[in-house]
């Protein structure tokens, strides 16, 4: 036995020489150039989140285009790809693809969040994961939900339907890897928004979204505030407010990439981060000629804006009605471990009309609802079955119309 493990070994050894196969050369680690993909979501006929004045797909390429070169600018070590540098639209899939094609270390995927709340504020970023909290999930469907733009998509991406919550279970039994880098990475990110942008922190939350999933490399998408906040909005479409956001993502890759050549074995880049905010009066370099321009829609694009439309994407809403069961309702909040619950757990509330009413349950599936909602009548004979669309209460009929 020992000879024939001698033998395997010299064999290899000889294999690798041969071959060239390079894996235990530092030199050949220290050569290759640390490679950041940079993804501006949204584009071309996907306009993503939009307002009266705005459009997110406009705020995530200024924001993407102004952090590739400070980054291109600061370190001569590292390769920038862009998804795309004009307004043009990708699939998820093919966003994967670059990311995956060009061996990148690190993907920051960029995009702009809205509510049908125009008091939602602040910056978030998402890594991949299970969603702990229905607010999660929603962010991941609205993203996912261009999917729903592409002829056959059930069979493109493998049965899975971004409107459909059972399809995010997936989620609960994937492995990994990356995920220890991407939160490091998405929490410093928040931190720098905090401290340099003075931005109000969501944190870092995890959600499946299919384009982080795709993508074999640490990965981040990052919600750098509400288009549908009228402050924010203005902040985000300024000049100042996406320079000061890029240099906010660059400052968080600066640390990133300083701790990867550390766990590399390679010489640390000595690269500073910026310290100083934007000023108002300060007048910053014109954008390229690769910032978007407001283009018109596109002439041949008719079908494929009936079906934005359709869609709500324009406004970042998915028409697609959540069940949930109404337990009670009490002029007084209720806590959480009170007796009421009767040992349901995982309950929510809302308030309406001077009440507080709690519910259970959240599914797209009338049929699935209904399975639950027998299985607690012992405990609450009244209770019975409601609808919403993202925050907003609807009849079960005008539910059953949507989904029909």
């Amino acid at each position: 036995m020992k000879i024939l493990k001698k033998h395997f070994l010299v064999s290899l050894y000889y294999i690798i020489l041969l071959t060239g196969i390079s894996f235990f050369s530092p030199v050949n680690a220290q050569d290759a150039r640390f490679t950041v993909v940079l993804d501006a979501g949204h584009g071309g006929h996907d306009p993503g989140a939009m307002s009266s004045n705005s459009r997110e797909k406009d705020i995530n390429l200024a924001v993407v285009l102004d952090l590739g070169a400070i980054i291109e600018q600061k370190f001569k070590d590292v390769k920038v790809i862009y998804t795309r540098k004009t307004d043009k639209y990708l699939t998820l899939q093919e966003r994967a693809d670059v990311v995956n094609d060009h061996h990148a270390d690190l993907f920051i995927c960029i995009h702009t969040n809205a509510s049908l709340s125009s008091a939602a504020y602040g910056a978030e970023s998402f890594t991949l994961g299970l969603a702990k909290s229905r607010a999660n999930l929603d962010v991941a469907m609205r993203e996912n939900s261009v999917i729903l733009l592409e002829e056959d998509y059930r069979t493109k991406y493998k049965g899975f339907d971004p409107k459909s919550v059972d399809s995010y279970i997936m989620f609960e039994f994937m492995q990994d890897k990356y995920i220890d880098k991407s939160v490091e990475f998405s929490s410093s990110i928040q931190k720098q928004f905090v401290n340099y942008c003075q931005r109000t922190d969501r944190g870092v939350r995890q959600a499946g979204f299919w384009v982080l999933h795709r993508s074999a490399c640490p990965s981040v998408l990052v919600e750098l505030g509400f288009i549908s906040n009228q402050a924010e909005e203005k902040y985000l479409t300024s000049e100042k407010g996406q320079k000061e956001m890029a240099n906010a993502i660059f400052n968080a890759f600066v640390d990133y990439k300083r701790n990867h050549d550390k766990r590399s074995g390679r010489q640390t880049t000595q690269v500073s981060k910026i310290d100083q905010r934007v000023k108002e009066d300060d007048h910053t370099q014109k954008k390229s000629e690769q910032t978007v321009e407001k283009l018109k829609p596109e002439s041949d694009s008719v079908l494929r804006q009936n079906k934005i439309d359709k869609l709500l994407i324009s406004q970042k809403i998915i028409q697609i009605p959540v069940y949930k069961i109404q337990l009670f309702a009490s002029k007084k909040k209720v806590n959480i471990n009170s007796s009421e619950f009767k040992g349901v757990s995982n309950t929510e509330y809302f308030e309406e009309n001077g009440y507080f009413k709690y519910t259970v349950g959240v599914e797209t599936d009338y049929s699935k609802i209904e399975k639950i909602k027998n299985k607690i009548a012992h405990k609450f004979p009244n209770a019975f079955i409601i609808a919403f669309v993202d925050d907003k209460k609807i009849s079960v009929n005008e539910a059953f119309k949507l989904n029909k």
